[in-house]
C-alpha cells in the first residue's frame, strides 16, 4: 500500500513538473500586440522535452527550452499558432502601415537668457545636441554656474555652445557676472580661488592637465610645487578665457581627476596610479558595480531570471577572483538592493580607485533578430578610459565603443561597463543564467583586469 501511495505521489509530482515546464511563455510579446514594424522576434521558453512548432514550422530550441523565431509581419492581422505537444497557444500581432513623415524631425532652439546651476555631478555635457557619443565633453560637477542662452524641449544651450539636459540645470538668482582667479595654489589638488563657480573644460594626459575657465580672468601661479609640476603655463585664448596647462613632474603618475566647488574655490584633485606588486594585484583598488538591483530588475530576457540576479552573481564571483590576487575590491552593492545611479557614481568618486567596472547584461528591441545578436560588448565614455577598454576588449576578444552612460561618465578613473551577453538570445540567456557561465564570465573579466594591471 505504501508503495502504491508513493507511486501515486511520484506520478502527481511528475505531472506537476511537466505542467510547470509545459507552458509556452514569451516575455517580449503579448497577444494582441499592434505595431508598425515589418519583423518581430517571437522568443521565450517552452518544454524542452518536446519539439516546438510555430504555424507548422519546427523551431530550434536549446536544451533548456529557450527559443527565438524572427517572424515576418504582413500588413493586417498575423496569427501565430504555437504547438509544443504538451502546450498549445496562439498569439496575434497586428501590423499597421507606418504614418507618412512630412519631413525630418525638428526641435528648434529659442533664445532665452538666465543663469543656471548644475544640480548633479557628471551630467551629460555635449558639444552638439545630436545625441552622438563623440559629442560628449568634460563632465561638470554640482554647483557649476552656466549662462543659458537657448533651449528646446530637451536641452539648454550655454553661452559657450555647450548643451546640457534641462533636468540637470536649475534656474538660480545667483549673479553670473565677471569672474577672476584671485589666487592659485596647490593643496591636495589645484585650488582656484575665484568669484564664482564657472563653466570649465579639463583635458588630462599622461604628461599634463589643461584647464580652461570660461569667462574668467586668470592669474599666474607664483610658486608651483616642483614635486608635482615641472612647469605651469598661463595664457588667454582668443575669447579671453583663462587657460592653464600644468606639466607634471612625473609623467604617467595620474590616472584621473575630480573637480569640486567648495567655499568659493574650485579644487581639482588628482587620482594617483597605485603601485601594484608585480605578478599580483596587491596595491590595486577596484570598484565593481553590479548593474540594477532591488526594484530595478533590469531585463528579464527569455525566462524567469532577471538581469539584476546575473550581474550580482558575476560581480561577487569577480570580487572573489580579484581579492584572491591581492586587490582591494569595493562594491556599489553586495545584495539585492536598489542603489541609485548617482549614489553609485558618488561611490566611485569618493574612492577614486585605479579602475571601475560595471557589470550588465544586454538585450535588444523586439523588432530585431534576437538569434543573430550575441556577444560581449565593452562600453566607455571618455578618452581617459581608452587604454583600459582596449585592453579589456582585446583580452576578452570583444568589441568596444563609446556610449553615454552614468557609470562610465567618470573622470576620476578609467571606467568601463561590460555588457556580458544578450538576455534576449536563447543560447546566451542559458549561458548567463547558469552557474558555469557566470563562473566563466567572472574568470574572463578577472583575467582581463589582471592583464591590464600587468601592462600599465
Amino acid at each position: 500500500m505504501k508503495k502504491i501511495f508513493a507511486l501515486i505521489v511520484m506520478g502527481l509530482t511528475m505531472l506537476m513538473t511537466v505542467s510547470a515546464q509545459a507552458e509556452i511563455k514569451m516575455n517580449y510579446v503579448k497577444d494582441g500586440l499592434v505595431t508598425t514594424v515589418a519583423n518581430y522576434s517571437l522568443a521565450g521558453y517552452c518544454d524542452p522535452a518536446y519539439p516546438l512548432y510555430i504555424n507548422g514550422q519546427k523551431i530550434d530550441v536549446t536544451k533548456d527550452g529557450y527559443f527565438s523565431y524572427y517572424a515576418p509581419l504582413s500588413i493586417g492581422k498575423n496569427v501565430f499558432n504555437f504547438d509544443n505537444t504538451s502546450s498549445k497557444s496562439t498569439y496575434t500581432i497586428t501590423r499597421k502601415a507606418a504614418a507618412n513623415s512630412s519631413g525630418a524631425y525638428s526641435d528648434p532652439f529659442k533664445a532665452v537668457s538666465f543663469t543656471g546651476q548644475v544640480n548633479m555631478d557628471n551630467p551629460t555635457v555635449r558639444s552638439r545636441p545630436d545625441e552622438a557619443n563623440d559629442d560628449l565633453i568634460t563632465p561638470y560637477v554640482k554647483g557649476t554656474l552656466v549662462r543659458i542662452t537657448g533651449e528646446n524641449s530637451e536641452y539648454y544651450r550655454t553661452v559657450h555652445d555647450n548643451y546640457l539636459y534641462k533636468s540637470a540645470v536649475d534656474k538660480t538668482n545667483k549673479v553670473y557676472g565677471v569672474n577672476a582667479v584671485k589666487n592659485l595654489s596647490y593643496n591636495n589638488g589645484i585650488i582656484f580661488s575665484m568669484d564664482r563657480p564657472t563653466e570649465y573644460a579639463v583635458l588630462l594626459t599622461s604628461d599634463s592637465i589643461k584647464v580652461i575657465l570660461y569667462d574668467t580672468k586668470g592669474a599666474g601661479f607664483a610658486n608651483p610645487d616642483k614635486n608635482v609640476f615641472r612647469n605651469v603655463n598661463y595664457e588667454k585664448d582668443i575669447e579671453g578665457n583663462a587657460v592653464y596647462t600644468f606639466y607634471f613632474a612625473q609623467p604617467g603618475k595620474y590616472i584621473g581627476y575630480k573637480p569640486v566647488f567648495e567655499n568659493g574655490n574650485m579644487r581639482i584633485m588628482f587620482n594617483e596610479k597605485s603601485a601594484v606588486e608585480k605578478g599580483t594585484l596587491k596595491g590595486a583598488t577596484i570598484v565593481l558595480d553590479a548593474g540594477h538591483g532591488g526594484e530595478d530588475a533590469g531585463t528579464l530576457g527569455l525566462g524567469n531570471v532577471y538581469e539584476k540576479t546575473v550581474t550580482l552573481s558575476v560581480t561577487n564571483l569577480l570580487k572573489d577572483y580579484l581579492t584572491s590576487k591581492g586587490a582591494e575590491v569595493i562594491l556599489t552593492r553586495s545584495d539585492d538592493t536598489y542603489v541609485a545611479l548617482d549614489a553609485r557614481t558618488a561611490k566611485i568618486n569618493e574612492v577614486m580607485p585605479d579602475v571601475a567596472v560595471s557589470i550588465h547584461c544586454n538585450s535588444r528591441n523586439e523588432w530585431e533578430n534576437f538569434g543573430e545578436l550575441k556577444g560581449t560588448l565593452d562600453l566607455y565614455t571618455y578618452d581617459s578610459s581608452t587604454a583600459f577598454v582596449e585592453n579589456i576588449s582585446q583580452t576578452m576578444n570583444a568589441p568596444y565603443e563609446k556610449n553615454n552612460l552614468a557609470l562610465t561618465r567618470i573622470s576620476a578613473c578609467p571606467a568601463v561597463l561590460i555588457e556580458t551577453g544578450y538576455m534576449s538570445n536563447p543560447d546566451e540567456y542559458a549561458y548567463l543564467t547558469s552557474e558555469a557561465g557566470q563562473k566563466e564570465l567572472a574568470l574572463k573579466i578577472g583575467q582581463a583586469i589582471e592583464k591590464y594591471f600587468g601592462e600599465i
